[in-house]
């Protein structure tokens, strides 16, 4: 029950970040943004409480539970980042450059504890790595010669960002086939295609000079779903359809 409390309350402080948000940020954004992610995370401890205490679960699944919490606290400062590069834009370009760059990583490291997750708990095929590659070189072919997006200097860190985006969501579309979609695993695939999404309307914003509101409304909406989805795939670890 805790959970869904919380995941309910993430809803309400999404909605009024986005009806306070503008590109030109402010203080109460920021703080609705924080409180946001800080609910998402929230979400998955309440998660891995309920399996610890209610159904006394397997280290296994407390190891799957840690991981992920990991990497959406990784999230979190990630979004804290972010969040200062629109808080303070009015700052030069090399520190909003800095900015972005330490988002990234804190998302990236955060996908691989996310990745780490589903490898050590459900399967992982080789095969996967292959195919997040092949689509990493598909959206960035189209990103950059259809879209004329302009990387600059984080074309290396967007490739190698977006390479763990596509194989998080490979990883959980090949462990579900290998071993079946369990609730969980079904949780994941959506909310790692979401990010995916999330972070394909982020780059337009970013890469191609359009900050529109409606892009910037976009992006949240997949981006929080996408992060209490995952979050949400720890009270269902271990259960299946």
């Amino acid at each position: 029950m805790l959970t869904y409390i919380l995941l309910a309350l993430g809803a309400i402080s999404l909605t009024f970040f986005l009806l306070f948000r503008t590109k030109e940020g402010g203080i109460i954004p920021a703080a609705l943004k924080t409180l946001t992610s800080l609910l998402f995370v929230a979400t998955a401890v309440s998660g891995l409480i309920y399996n610890h205490i209610i159904t006394c679960t397997s280290t296994s699944k407390l190891l799957f539970g840690g991981l992920v919490i990991l990497g959406l606290v990784c999230g979190l400062i990630g979004d804290l980042t972010l969040d200062l590069k629109v808080t303070y834009q009015t700052l030069n370009i090399r520190h909003s450059d800095l900015y972005t760059f330490f988002g990234m990583i804190a998302f990236a490291i955060g996908h691989i504890f996310f990745i780490t997750a589903v490898a050590l708990f459900f399967d992982f095929s080789a095969w996967t790595i292959l195919i997040a590659a092949g689509v990493t070189a598909a959206i960035f072919a189209i990103s950059i010669f259809l879209l004329k997006m302009k990387f600059g200097k984080f074309l290396i860190p967007a490739v190698a960002y977006t390479f763990l985006l596509t194989l998080f969501f490979a990883g959980t579309i090949a462990a579900g086939i290998i071993t079946g979609f369990s609730v969980a695993l079904i949780l994941l695939a959506i909310g790692s295609a979401l990010f995916l999404l999330s972070d394909m309307v982020l780059s337009m914003t970013y890469f191609n000079a359009n900050e529109s509101r409606i892009l910037i409304v976009i992006n949240h909406v997949l981006y929080y779903a996408a992060q209490f989805l995952i979050a949400l795939s720890i009270y269902y670890i271990g259960m299946t359809l």
